[in-house]
């Protein structure tokens, strides 16, 4: 249970701050993937980021949980699974396509989450998305 609760008004309301956090989240993690692979490819060690990354005004306990996650490669323990991740992100396009309001970075994110899906990691941590952003 949370320690606090919101009226955000109409039934629903509710479910449309849960989409919008999850955008948030699904964007930040993909952009986090994507440069822990190129940190990796340019021969950085991944720690080494990892450390200098926690002391800028950048990470947040959502990221480095999520870059701790990929360093270990520990996927198989979801705290978010990835599909639910690709869902979120899915029904957040919706909602944004009923409001004619484009969401360009969200719906790239949710391709790169649709890519993770089919490579096999539906049911692992959100963070498996590093290893799509590796093929």
């Amino acid at each position: 249970m949370g320690k606090t609760a919101f009226y955000l008004g109409e039934v629903g309301y509710a479910t449309k701050m849960n989409l919008i956090l999850q955008v948030m989240r699904g964007i930040s993690l993909a952009g986090l993937t994507e440069g822990l692979v190129l940190a990796d490819r340019s021969g950085l060690s991944l720690k080494d980021v990892l450390e200098i990354f926690s002391i800028t005004s950048m990470s947040s306990p959502a990221l480095m949980e999520k870059a701790n996650i990929i360093v270990n490669q520990d996927f198989r323990n979801p705290r978010m699974p990835l599909q639910h991740m690709q869902k979120d992100l899915k029904l957040a396009l919706e909602l944004s396509d009923s409001l004619q309001q484009p969401l360009l970075l969200t719906a790239t994110a949710n391709e790169v989450f649709k890519h993770a899906r089919r490579l096999g990691y539906s049911k692992h941590d959100s963070a498996a998305v590093y290893m799509r952003a590796r093929h």
